[in-house]
């Protein structure tokens, strides 16, 4: 599971750049046309697409034409607004399996490699009747392969149809016409309920950065009036740190009054000099908590709490916590 955070982690790191500039430069009323466009690319490339890519040694006409159908699917995605780099294998490995399926002789091809024994092979053979390899593996990759190519003869059918000008119009266009526009559908379903979630999430965290501010405010204003009230009473610094460790305010809300430290509500300035976690703000990355730091003190990013904790910022937070009291505690 790690690992595959990880992959995910680093594919994300070159799509997100991709995904920026596309969102600036493709029109916003273009988008939602392009998840239909894409999905019927594999039918509508020409026979000599990607021929380019045989320059970095790439000959195969089905793997070129994966390549392409792949492409211009994850180009879709990444376009779409709020994508933010994140899209569908799913949909990206069905657009390059159709795009290699369509390439121009690809059921032949398919067939030939199933059944290399055979001098002809018919569009409806059974492979037993050719096996060379009867092993339990090689029945399997047989049975694989002529099972790819009927479906490659069954989706050049679709692409014969929707480049056949008489025959698109047609009740057999319409039903060609199907496949993509229910792939293109889905893909676009699934951008917006991305976005729909993006945008969730950015309201959640405004709530939760307006809650987490009213109730530091609050427990600040608690804290002052119990030490005010315990300094008037004469009361020594640590019976008064020890009663507000008692109720739960010795952590976070302002610092010591002897120590000149005050929270300060609605945008006020933060003062963090014993360290800790910042709950409020707009968002993150957004720069908008002031806060006082002094010479040699470090900052961790919202990303690096989230990491420390597998995910979770509030996990991040106690292992960074319990981390910053060990190496205090070595001074």
């Amino acid at each position: 599971m790690g690992l595959f955070k990880k992959a995910k982690r680093f594919v994300k790191k070159v799509t997100k750049p991709v995904a920026k500039v596309l969102d600036k430069v493709v029109p916003n009323e273009v988008k939602p046309f392009l998840p239909y466009l894409a999905a019927a690319a594999p039918y509508l490339l020409p026979a000599g697409a990607g021929a380019g890519l045989a320059s970095i040694g790439i000959n195969n006409p089905m793997l070129r034409r994966a390549i392409m159908s792949g492409g211009i699917n994850l180009g879709s995605q990444l376009s779409q607004e709020g994508s933010e780099g994140d899209f569908s294998a799913l949909s990206l490995g069905l657009a390059g399996l159709q795009g290699a399926l369509t390439a121009p002789n690809a059921a032949t091809d398919l067939r030939t490699m199933a059944n290399p024994g055979s001098d002809v092979v018919g569009a409806g053979a059974d492979a037993a009747e050719f096996a060379t390899d009867q092993s339990f593996l090689g029945g399997l990759k047989e049975k694989g392969l002529n099972l790819a190519a009927t479906g490659a003869e069954k989706l050049s059918g679709i692409g014969d149809v929707l480049t056949d000008p008489n025959r698109l119009l047609s009740m057999e266009g319409i039903k060609a016409a199907g496949v993509p526009f229910i792939q293109g559908s889905t893909d676009l379903a699934m951008a917006t309920a991305r976005k729909a979630m993006q945008d969730y999430e950015s309201e959640l965290d405004a709530f939760y950065a307006q809650t987490g501010e009213e109730a530091i405010a609050s427990d600040g204003a608690r804290r002052s009036a119990i030490i005010a009230a315990m300094t008037r009473g004469g009361h020594t610094e640590d019976v008064i740190q020890t009663t507000l460790e008692t109720i739960g305010l010795k952590q976070g809300g302002i610092v010591s009054l002897n120590m000149g430290g005050s929270v300060l509500p609605s945008g006020g300035e933060m003062d963090y000099r014993q360290g800790g976690m910042i709950p409020m703000g707009s968002k993150e990355r957004a720069d908008d908590v002031p806060a006082r730091l002094s010479k040699n003190e470090f900052v961790m990013t919202a990303d690096a709490v989230r990491a420390a904790g597998g995910g979770s910022v509030n996990e991040g937070a106690k292992r960074m916590y319990n981390l910053m009291n060990n190496l205090e505690a070595r001074v």
